[in-house]
């Protein structure tokens, strides 16, 4: 089959990964095309990676023709659009985490792809770390029973003045869309409901404590409750300073089982706790295993997913990871900010 036609909407350091990943899948894809608001950048980036294509728009880069999926990098307030005016020319969208920055811009976004038939997915490369896989897989196996009866997910960082300054973008509410929750805690708020379903109410707080250069909350706590009967726990720091675990969940079976996902870095995680019996005696070898992995035959985890997305559009399924599955991330997010400003639990 022919390869399909990528674009990249915002050249900033994400960006960087999606390039990465679809020059390793060059059997599959091309890049032909990308685009920045900022003068140059677009051209820098296209000079960098071999793309034949720079625009200073979005919609130009569209307009132009020639795509068959674009990837959105831009900051979080800047997602839906691009995304909207895909699907309506008829071109598959990947959306960097979150999907939108609030909810009734992913319910835009939506629209479109179901009026379209256009596919969509919400980059959360994590999933494919093996660490991860193997909890999905005893999940589905009934290995803890019926369902999960209580999940943690955390993410345990430390962001300074140097990452705000970063870019002009970063710190604030208008831009950003929101700080530890919106940007840092969309893995393992996507890990939760990956392994516990939809969730149906929240109650939360969020607050500024220790980083007052910037508008945006550097720390979020949530209690959830799952359409399933299972409680979950959610915490979100920026102040954890060195970082401890970036992300992941710990999860209890209602047989009593308990498994985790620990994210000690960015490429790399282990199962810190696994109690599945008749499994104990695996866990040396799955760490071993998941320390000397790194991210295998790939150059990173984007790459494993943007595989499955252009397996999806040629097979006419759907991605492992949709765009329903990036709008319930949002509904958290957007539930903890709305349940932190009026002090009431929010229905979801």
């Amino acid at each position: 089959m022919s390869k399909l036609r990528f674009g990249i909407v915002g050249t900033g350091g994400i960006a960087r990964h999606h390039a990465i990943a679809l020059k390793a899948l060059a059997d599959d894809a091309d890049l032909v095309a990308c685009a920045d608001i900022l003068p140059g950048r677009a051209q820098q980036f296209a000079a960098e990676f071999g793309i034949s294509r720079a625009y200073e728009s979005a919609r130009s880069m569209l307009d132009a023709g020639g795509l068959d999926v674009i990837c959105v990098c831009t900051p979080h307030p800047q997602h839906a659009e691009p995304l909207i005016l895909a699907a309506e020319r008829g071109i598959h969208g990947v959306a960097e985490k979150p999907l939108t920055a609030t909810l009734a811009d992913a319910d835009r976004v939506l629209e479109a792809v179901h009026k379209h038939g256009t596919k969509l997915s919400m980059i959360s490369q994590r999933r494919w770390l093996p660490a991860a896989q193997r909890i999905r897989r005893a999940i589905d196996e009934g290995k803890l029973g019926d369902k999960i009866i209580l999940g943690e997910s955390f993410c345990e960082m430390w962001r300074g003045p140097e990452y705000y300054a970063r870019d002009a973008w970063r710190g604030r509410w208008d831009t950003e869309g929101g700080g530890v929750l919106m940007n840092q805690s969309p893995h393992n708020i996507d890990f939760l409901l990956y392994y516990m379903g939809p969730a149906e109410e929240i109650f939360g707080y969020w607050a500024n404590i220790n980083h007052p250069y910037v508008e945006i909350e550097d720390n979020a706590v949530a209690v959830i409750r799952f359409k399933s009967g299972g409680l979950g726990i959610l915490k979100g720091t920026v102040s954890m300073n060195p970082p401890r675990r970036i992300h992941g969940v710990t999860l209890v079976g209602s047989n009593g089982a308990t498994v985790s996902l620990d994210c000690w870095d960015f490429a790399t995680a282990q199962n810190d706790i696994w109690t599945v019996p008749g499994d104990e005696e695996k866990l040396d070898e799955w760490r071993a295993h998941d320390r000397s992995f790194g991210t295998g035959e790939l150059p990173n985890f984007h790459a494993y997913q943007l595989r499955d997305v252009i397996d999806a559009i040629r097979t006419n399924r759907e991605p492992a990871v949709t765009g329903e599955d990036g709008r319930r991330v949002v509904a958290i997010i957007q539930g903890v900010y709305e349940s932190g400003r009026t002090g009431r639990p929010v229905k979801l």
